[in-house]
């Protein structure tokens, strides 16, 4: 169900009189159609989100969300219940239960005799993956099961039906050829929680999947960070990059509505030209709220449309860097994500080039911990620590030294790093942008290479973001604030850091190594180029 009908649609009248809706992301009451549905077509209707205790909010299987983006997803959660619990005048609520998605969900149904479900599927791979072992669990004689695609601003399917033979577009060029044929959705109708919306179902007491003590109501309430095994003390900064990153409908409605007032700012908004060293945010800060689904794209696309409106056509920045060009970009890795295998993987993923990588975990773990030696690299790597979020800039920055830049470590295992730590992690889109800087698919330009001085300079000479980020530099001459290591050890014992004592030496030297590693990557390109040639010679058979 990708549009605003589906096969779950009321035949006669007849309502369904158990129906779950399974919440994971779309944790909002305007434009969603899922929700919507449910309501209309369910005589009584569990709101139902399942936490596995193992792995809270994994995406790829098995790995845990880091505290401070499950602190996000927990506050949206628990808005979600207010609104249920309140509006509803206690008919309804969210039911929070913690195990295995493929073992809860099953059973709950089979507990409640429910004969529909309702949930939003996802392009991610691991996440389709995962869904498939719940519904193969699931007697779908018995129960009728409406998953609609509104994660994204079309359905996948909806774009490769304008392909030839269903392949994905190989450059953005071409999909945004496909998408300007293609109109937006508008929004529907937002969820009211009044005397019509179904209540719980009667045989809510009869419920004991997932619970610890089927006697303790309080089990289906929402776990906090702590029960779910997190130290709270990793929230500490959370808001130090300049945007209350909190979690829910209500603050992605308002964070909306005040960019929305910026009318210059919004139709002139080139994403290149944001600072990735701003003390407080140089974006919308919405991507979050976008990923977890707080915020409908299509009411951000269709904001966006209102404020455009008002700008002379001439004046306005175009995709991919304007605004609407980010939520188009965002549609397309999430297109490539879906029809490429092995997505997350250089091997078997037939987009990625072969690169042999290093693979070092001192330096793996160095990188992370942001204790590289270079300040700029440091200042990124400890921000994300602490706040969940670093710019667009400042990503690429972090990826390219990690990968062909500097270290020569997999952009897997970078991948794994950012999808941990990011607020904002999404599976597609972070798969695709480390293939990307590390020129390993979409772009190949690898002579192209930031420095992890130079670059930083730029749009922050003074290096008051290293300060804020890393304080034992606050004092520091700006003359040496990129390169400490190059001040005199009078400079150093002046303001209390010692290079190779309270900070480390450069883990490399960046322009020697650069080099090195371009040579590589020409290496590994031919290798690449002799490899296809050779196929297809196999391919084409010989010559008569």
């Amino acid at each position: 169900m990708s549009g605003s009908k589906s096969s779950g649609d009321v035949v006669g009248g007849k309502k369904h009189e158990v129906a779950i809706h399974w919440f994971r992301n779309g944790l909002r009451l305007h434009d969603n159609l899922c929700l919507l549905q449910a309501t209309e077509q369910s005589s009584t209707l569990l709101p139902l989100y399942i936490i596995d205790p193992d792995a809270p909010f994994a995406q790829t299987t098995g790995r845990k969300a880091g505290a401070i983006r499950a602190n996000f997803v927990l506050e949206s959660i628990e808005e979600m219940n207010t609104k249920l619990s309140e509006q509803s005048e206690g008919k309804s609520q969210m039911i929070v239960l913690q195990g295995k998605p493929e073992e809860i969900l099953p059973e709950v149904v089979k507990q409640l005799g429910a004969t529909a479900l309702f949930y939003e599927r996802e392009p991610a791979a691991p996440i389709r993956e995962s869904d498939a072992k719940v519904l193969d669990r699931i007697d779908t004689k018995k129960v009728k099961v409406c998953g609609f695609d509104t994660h994204t601003l079309h359905p996948m399917e909806h774009y490769l039906a304008q392909t030839k033979d269903q392949v994905a577009p190989s450059t953005y060029g071409v999909f945004t050829k496909i998408f300007n044929k293609m109109s937006v959705p508008e929004e529907v109708p937002d969820v009211s929680i009044d005397e019509n919306f179904p209540p719980l179902p009667l045989s809510i007491g009869d419920l004991t999947a997932g619970k610890a003590d089927s006697k303790d109501a309080c089990q289906w309430k929402c776990p906090t960070l702590e029960e779910l095994g997190y130290d709270p003390e990793d929230l500490e900064n959370r808001f130090e990059s300049g945007i209350d990153f909190v979690g829910g409908e209500d603050a992605a409605v308002a964070l909306l509505d005040r960019m929305m007032k910026r009318t210059q700012w919004v139709c002139t908004f080139e994403k290149p030209k944001t600072s990735p060293n701003a003390i407080t945010v140089d974006t919308t800060g919405l991507s979050a709220y976008v990923k977890h689904g707080c915020i409908s794209p299509r009411r951000f696309y269709h904001e966006l449309s209102k404020v455009y409106a008002k700008c002379s056509a001439s004046k306005l920045s175009k995709p991919p860097v304007s605004l609407h060009g980010q939520l188009m970009w965002r549609d397309y890795n999430n297109l490539m994500a879906y029809t490429t295998p092995k997505f997350d993987q250089m091997l078997d993923n037939p987009v990625a080039r072969q690169i042999p990588w290093d693979d070092d975990p001192k330096i793996l773990d160095a990188w992370k911990k942001g204790r590289t030696g270079y300040p700029y690299i440091d200042a990124i790597m400890t921000q994300l620590k602490q706040t969940g979020w670093i710019h667009h800039l400042a990503r690429h920055s972090a990826a390219c030294f990690l990968t062909r830049g500097d270290l020569w470590q997999s952009w897997e295992r970078g991948a794994e790093v950012f999808e941990e730590e990011l607020i904002d992690a999404d599976w597609s889109i972070n798969n695709f942008n480390w293939q990307w800087l590390s020129c390993t698919a979409h772009f190949y330009q690898y002579f192209r290479c930031y420095s992890p001085v130079a670059f930083g300079k730029k749009t922050d000479k003074d290096g008051e973001y290293i300060r804020k980020w890393l304080p034992q530099f606050k004092d520091w001459p700006t003359k040496y604030i990129y390169e400490p290591w190059n001040a005199p050890l009078a400079i150093q014992q002046q303001n209390g850091v010692i290079i190779g004592e309270d900070y480390p030496h450069p883990i490399v030297e960046h322009k020697s190594i650069s080099k090195s590693n371009m040579a590589r990557m020409k290496a590994a390109y031919d290798e690449h180029k002799a490899t296809v040639a050779a196929a297809s010679k196999v391919k084409d058979g010989p010559k008569t």
